[in-house]
């Protein structure tokens, strides 16, 4: 699309020749095959809303809204603000436009000509001008008292021979022109037979939405109101006499209040939602719409529909589901004739004993979709072609993460009737996503960088009456008392067996945020996106022994998969191939988790291996680094070795089974003999004051410092802890202690703590696995809002996208990993 701005700038300075007097109406100017006309009530006043909007003011550059903020239409002439801006298609993605207003003296300034050329052509016994300057180039002709501009001479023509030929405006468009505001600055009227064209237009890369938009409507005309923090949009659509419309559905149907929100997640993509009071009705006005008789329609869904008040897809990250709100849950269930075939978190799962093929029956309304698997949770039935989809549903409605329960959400439809024929929710961020995806190249770049983070979502209601429909629209600024919750499910994944350690947060270097790998009892490895679609799997050889690490062996900015098993070491590249000379197969049995050094931080990875009391040494390309002299223990090493930097100097620590803590250079050499022996228990060691710190076996606290000196600073038990240098977390029985302060939790089986420091902020993790409890603490011991939610492991916690939230993975059910995100 043409900047148009550019060219209408020298309207100020056009001259033109009369033609016959034939109508001055400017909505008998449009052009024949306008598609998008702005009506322009009040120029300045439209600017000055504009401008004022937030989403707009933060977003000036981005071109659909540029030429707006700068638009000079009539700029000097205060007689006559007013004109229609329309747009009309040339070619298969590009448009022109038109622009009508009345013509006046005072559009003429001659003294701004500078750097431009007039250029007088004749055309059908009249001339019309061409206008060029380092600006752009448009062209102009003068209708009896209309100015008609446009950056088209082909529609400059055809403007003067239509208007020859006394050229008749369409009627469902004269309705529209007349019921827009005249006290509205601004209206907008859209062909509605035409939206495929314009989208297919704006974004021909992508898919037409489900919704019958080939041939939605007449025209549309919606007057706008811009605020500081929304845009509404309040008008009607016009029903297309001569064909069936997809508005046309609605027929002689009663709107009915729709509900679909109180089962949607909040992270869902959104939603389309469609009520009807009588089947049977929506029956025949389906068979008009696909154009076939109403014997051809199949019968097999009569019974479950005519029970049915709305028909909803709801569409998550990955897949579509279709919901039924029913009078009667009991019957439609009864018609349904599933069995269930699986639960989650004590919801049952069934399995349809034939497809139930709905859009057989509700196209254009429904796209394909056959799902056979589906759940029942109070007057809904939700289907899915997934269970990670249903499980996903389930969680959310467990949670009360679901869009009802929002404030964003309530406070974005309450302008918005509880009753719709048609009712479309979007968020903001799946709007912006999808026009950068898919509209034209050089627009994607501008859309991915849109900002958009304090709109939520995006509503459009269709509510039909008589011939023709309201329609209102919002899109409007977070409400200030945010109540979205702060912890959401936001993917499910299920494997294909159960899980035989807790997922793991990875880098992906090419997205530069974080997928997830987790191993299954089969020994096989899988690596998964952000979005809880599997990457790829690996068979390995036996059970990953302690967590997976990351390292960058070539220097190069990408990362690679690094553990081992009781008889190799694997390193794994983004791809899940092997990297070369890996896996390093050993013929004595790896006894502990490998150890991963990176003393300076370089790169220069040292990777040490435990056999029995045995270490080995290697570098990153699996050779042995020849210059660490430390070679074994009296007795079998009872924990990983582990590197620490205290006061610029660097300690190796080998605890061994009779109580001998070893601590080394970096080249093997000893440097520090503890004053006494240690019972060593299963917990790992850290540095905490600058000590080497951990619990015993008999649950003291017990600390090395770098003279070694041994003592036990507590007196209480522990049983687990975590630290870093400053923050020490204990737990004892049900007491949780972060630095000082105790949490008492309910009495139940925990997990080991996990502390994570991001961004400067110190995370605390516990997980109570015998009533799957997943809780999160702030360094202060605060519990952060919505906790505790579902999960049985450990979490790994990170940033996996490019938005300022974190997300944890965790273990869902046996099969299955859940991805939550954090909103901070």
């Amino acid at each position: 699309m043409k900047k148009i701005v550019l060219a209408l700038f020298y309207l100020l300075v056009l001259s033109c020749n009369d033609a016959p007097k034939k109508s001055n109406t400017l909505i008998d100017y449009v052009p024949s095959d306008a598609q998008v006309i702005f009506k322009i009530n009040d120029l300045e006043k439209a600017k000055s809303h504009l401008r004022d909007n937030d989403f707009i003011k933060n977003n000036a550059s981005l071109q659909l809204f540029s030429y707006f903020n700068s638009l000079p239409v009539i700029e000097g002439n205060k007689e006559n603000s007013n004109g229609l801006l329309c747009f009309s298609p040339v070619g298969k993605n590009d448009y022109e436009y038109t622009f009508i207003s009345k013509y006046s003296p005072g559009l003429i300034a001659t003294d701004s000509l500078h750097e431009k050329t007039i250029e007088s052509i004749q055309y059908a016994e009249q001339t019309f001008q061409k206008i060029t300057s380092n600006k752009g180039t448009f062209f102009a002709t003068k209708q009896d008292s209309i100015l008609i501009a446009s950056s088209s001479q082909i529609l400059i023509e055809n403007a003067i021979r239509l208007q020859e030929k006394n050229k008749m405006t369409s009627s469902d468009l004269t309705k529209a022109f007349q019921v827009a505001n005249d006290n509205t600055p601004l209206s907008i009227l859209v062909n509605g037979h035409k939206l495929k064209n314009i989208h297919d237009s704006l974004l021909p890369e992508a898919q037409a939405p489900s919704l019958g938009i080939a041939n939605f409507s007449g025209w549309i005309s919606l007057d706008t109101t811009i605020d500081q923090h929304a845009i509404y949009l309040d008008g009607i659509a016009i029903e297309k006499d001569s064909l069936s419309s997809t508005i046309g559905i609605f027929d002689n149907l009663a709107p009915q209040e729709n509900q679909v929100a109180k089962i949607t997640p909040i992270t869902a993509k959104g939603f389309t939602s469609y009520t009807y009071d009588d089947f049977s009705i929506l029956k025949k006005n389906l068979a008009l719409a696909q154009d076939r008789e109403l014997r051809d329609i199949p019968l097999e869904l009569d019974e479950i529909l005519q029970e049915v008040s709305e028909i909803s897809m709801i569409h998550l990250e990955n897949e579509m589901l279709l919901s039924l709100t029913a009078h009667d849950i009991q019957l439609v269930t009864e018609h349904i004739d599933g069995r269930e075939i699986d639960s989650y978190r004590n919801v049952p799962i069934y399995k349809t004993e034939r497809p139930l093929k709905f859009s057989n029956i509700l196209a254009p309304l429904i796209p394909d979709f056959s799902g056979d698997l589906y759940l029942v949770h109070e007057e809904f039935v939700i289907f899915a072609t997934s269970k990670n989809a249903l499980q996903t549903i389930i969680a959310n409605i467990i949670n009360k993460t679901i869009l009802a329960q929002q404030t964003n959400y309530t406070a974005s439809i309450d302008k918005l009737s509880n009753e719709s024929s048609i009712l479309l929710v979007n968020t903001v961020k799946n709007i912006k996503e999808r026009i950068a995806n898919h509209a034209a190249a050089p627009y994607k770049k501008e859309w991915s960088d849109v900002k958009s983070e304090e709109y939520q979502h995006a509503a459009l209601q269709v509510i039909k009456e008589h011939n023709f429909a309201h329609i209102h629209g919002v899109f409007k600024k977070n409400h200030a008392d945010d109540n979205t919750s702060p912890v959401a499910q936001i993917a499910a994944t299920s494997l294909e067996n159960k899980l035989l350690n807790d997922p793991i947060l990875v880098k992906n270097h090419r997205t530069k945020g974080m997928d997830y790998a987790v191993q299954d009892v089969t020994n096989m490895l899988y690596l998964i996106s952000e979005k809880g679609a599997i990457f790829w799997k690996k068979q390995i050889d036996g059970a990953i022994l302690g967590d997976i690490k990351q390292i960058d062996i070539y220097k190069n900015g990408r990362y690679q998969l690094l553990f081992n098993t009781a008889r190799s070491v694997y390193l794994i590249d983004r791809d899940g191939n092997s990297v070369a000379p890996y896996p390093k197969r050993f013929n004595k049995e790896l006894t502990l988790p490998l150890s991963l050094f990176d003393y300076d931080k370089n790169k220069r990875y040292r990777i040490m291996i435990t056999q029995g009391n045995e270490v080995k040494m290697f570098d990153g390309k699996a050779k042995i680094v020849s210059g660490f002299t430390f070679k074994n223990t009296e007795t079998n090493i009872v924990l990983p070795p582990k590197h620490f930097r205290m006061k610029g100097k660097d300690y190796i620590i080998i605890p061994e089974e009779n109580g001998t803590m070893n601590i080394l250079s970096r080249v093997g050499k000893a440097r520090v003999k503890p004053k006494g022996y240690i019972n060593f228990s299963a917990n790992e060691w850290y540095q905490y004051q600058d000590k080497f710190t951990s619990i015993n076996k008999d649950g003291k606290l017990v600390q090395i410092d770098p003279q070694g000196n041994v003592s036990y600073p507590e007196q209480q038990q522990f049983h687990k802890m975590v630290s870093t240098n400053k923050t020490l977390v204990t737990l004892s029985e049900n007491k949780l202690t972060i630095k000082g302060k105790t949490i008492e939790l309910e009495h139940a089986v925990y997990a080991t703590p996990h502390l994570f420091f991001i961004n400067n902020k110190i995370y605390v993790s516990i997980t109570d696995i015998q009533s799957k409890k997943v809780y999160l603490y702030d360094s202060n011991a605060q519990l952060l809002p919505n906790f505790p939610v579902y999960g049985q492991s450990a979490i790994s916690l990170g940033n996996i996208d490019k938005d300022p939230h974190l997300e944890f993975v965790v273990k869902g059910e046996e099969d299955s990993i859940l991805l939550y995100k954090i909103k901070q």
